[in-house]
């Protein structure tokens, strides 16, 4: 699945199509097949041409986004770090150690100047009082969550339905809450309402979750009337989803896994893990105190976004001669810092991407970044901003530090770094990238001459027109649809034009998108490779192989043989934009 095999994928039950087709044959493997073609007589013959190129978004090189997770290992890790300043700190902070389970000791570099090697012990106004666990990384998480909280309070930002609890008329309205609880049943997250009123509903939550743990079992999920309650146990933490919106159990206890996810980020999960050891009623609440909105803002994201859905990366359109340029100048730029990963970003969109040949970073951490850069408002006001983050497929024990500065209202740069004593060195990167950004485009003997006058600028451009339109594409009858590249875990897809320009209508597809794709996964219990469903709304063929996943949504009328005409045409269009579509020939160090 691209993400290291962290969840399974089970068939669930889906509304049941008028007419439907499939076919029990193995999907090509050979990832080289430009077109594979499905035979226009009948969906159980699928006939592969021969080879015509690589499929469209694939690299026979290695790309920015792996599907492995990838582990670094405590040598080329730096530790935790006891700074919680998410704005330039005048003082850097470092923590002495051998490995990430041993105990930390912290120090801090004198003065402001960066090359300044003299250290001295904390006083205790340097950092709060340690907790009884006496963990440092423990210290560095509530000092960032306590961070956060003082600068979303500044600025006003308040939960929207924050005074319900489960006696308000409106709270049993919402269609999908999410809890999480610890195993001693202590309330830590409510999707909607004030966890701490909602202390009774969680205990009835945990009395169930122990009943069936007492009887040798693991509690998965059940159906109560419409509501369908889904369960994700992960060490010291139950995560539990009780919706009625019709998704399928498996995409809910995904979404739960992105939950925890985001929770360990600003944790870790060696903090967590031992937390919990010593206190097992521990609030946990107290160091999550100012994230909610983070979590907030994931569940959100993902009751819309194929892309979470897909398990992979949404990238800009963008012409290949600026994205090259872009790779260029972040390559160049991180020569003078000490920058793990460096990315630019625009409108939740992945940019470019520079990484170490060793190292790569799952669709999930990326998800995570954009997640807790964008819904922020602090890191928009603030022109730099410096805070650890753990990524949790990259390693779930240990924080890194991410620098980030908005170049433009939606464009964002990102750089990430293993020392917490970097910040001035990534400033200055920071710098020469926006020097170069800004400076005239250089390639005016390029064949097809860019119109904006420099990177910056064209990306800017290319955030204002990045929504195309399936007439763009030349199939009169399509109306929709998803594409992933296997290989590098990155998908395209055009704007939701009619008869999707309502929010019902939109919601509805995606719906059924998710009912589709849970039937034709490889690791379902009986996969189809290839789907067919037609409704009184639409048509949608689902088709996955190991070079790509395609959803096309055609409209009610068209026949089979040509559905599968438009899905080999639609293929063949992806081919000739790939390079402006993905992000191919990432940059390497």
């Amino acid at each position: 699945l691209g993400l290291g095999g962290r969840m399974s994928w089970a068939k669930a039950d889906v509304p049941t199509p008028s007419r439907e087709a499939d076919t029990d044959k193995q999907a090509p493997t050979d990832s080289n097949l430009a077109t594979p073609s499905i035979s226009d007589n009948d969906l159980d013959e699928v006939d592969l041409p021969e080879s015509m190129g690589m499929v469209p978004g694939s690299s026979l090189r290695e790309t920015p986004l792996a599907r492995n997770r990838s582990w670094m290992s405590n040598a080329d890790m730096s530790s935790p770090t006891a700074s919680s300043s998410l704005t330039p700190p005048t003082t850097p902070l470092a923590l002495d150690s051998k490995d990430f389970d041993g105990p930390l000791s912290a120090t801090s570099t004198s003065g402001s100047d960066p090359n300044n090697n003299s250290s001295s012990r904390f006083s205790t106004t340097d950092i709060p009082p340690q907790p009884q666990f006496g963990d440092a990384e423990v210290v560095l998480a509530e000092s960032v969550a306590k961070k956060l909280e003082e600068r979303d309070d500044s600025s006003g930002n308040t939960r929207k339905y924050a005074h319900e609890d489960s006696s308000h008329p409106n709270w049993h309205k919402h269609k999908k809450h999410v809890f999480i609880l610890s195993t001693a049943g202590k309330p830590i997250y409510s999707r909607y309402g004030d966890e701490q009123q909602l202390s009774t509903f969680v205990a009835s939550l945990n009395a169930i979750i122990s009943f069936v743990e007492d009887n040798g079992d693991t509690l998965r999920y059940f159906c109560a009337g419409n509501h369908k309650f889904v369960f994700l146990h992960k060490g010291p933490l139950c995560l539990v989803s009780v919706s009625h919106t019709d998704e399928p159990d498996a995409h809910l206890q995904y979404q739960l896994h992105y939950m925890h996810a985001q929770i360990i980020s600003i944790l870790t999960q060696n903090s967590v893990t031992k937390i919990f050891k010593q206190k097992a009623n521990f609030d946990l609440r107290n160091l999550l105190g100012g994230t909610d909105r983070f979590l907030d803002s994931l569940m959100t994201s993902m009751d819309h976004d194929a892309s979470m859905m897909l398990e992979s990366i949404h990238c800009l359109r963008l012409p290949a001669a600026t994205r090259t340029q872009l790779g260029n100048i972040l390559l160049s730029a991180r020569a003078s810092g000490d920058v793990l990963f460096s990315m630019l970003m625009a409108g939740h969109q992945l940019v470019n991407l520079v990484r170490p040949r060793r190292f790569v970073l799952s669709p999930n951490d990326v998800h995570l970044i954009m997640n807790f850069v964008f819904s922020s408002a602090s890191f928009r006001t603030a022109s730099e901003s410096w805070t650890p983050i753990c990524l949790p497929d990259f390693n779930e024990n240990g924080f890194l530090h991410m620098y980030v500065c908005f170049m433009s209202e939606e464009v964002v740069l990102v750089m990430i770094s293993t020392k917490p004593e970097d910040f001035y060195k990534l400033s200055e990167c920071k710098e020469k990238i926006h020097k170069e950004m800004t400076a005239p485009m250089g390639n005016t003997a390029a064949p097809t001459p860019l119109p904006a006058t420099s990177v910056l600028d064209g990306i800017t451009d290319a955030l204002l027109n990045q929504h195309y339109s399936v007439a763009e594409i030349g199939i009169p009858c399509l109306l929709h649809f998803l594409y992933k590249a296997q290989s590098t875990n990155q998908f395209t897809t055009p704007r939701l034009d009619a008869p999707y320009n309502t929010p019902s209508e939109r919601k509805r597809l995606f719906r059924l998108y998710q009912s589709i794709q849970v039937r034709v996964k490889p690791v379902s219990a009986k996969p189809h490779k290839v789907y067919y469903h037609v409704s009184q709304s639409e048509t949608v063929v689902g088709w996955v192989t190991a070079g790509f996943e395609l959803y096309a949504t055609f409209s009610p009328l068209e026949s089979k043989p040509v559905a599968i005409k438009a899905c080999n045409q639609l293929l063949r269009w992806i081919k000739q934009e790939e390079n402006n579509l993905f992000i191919l020939t990432g940059s390497q160090w």
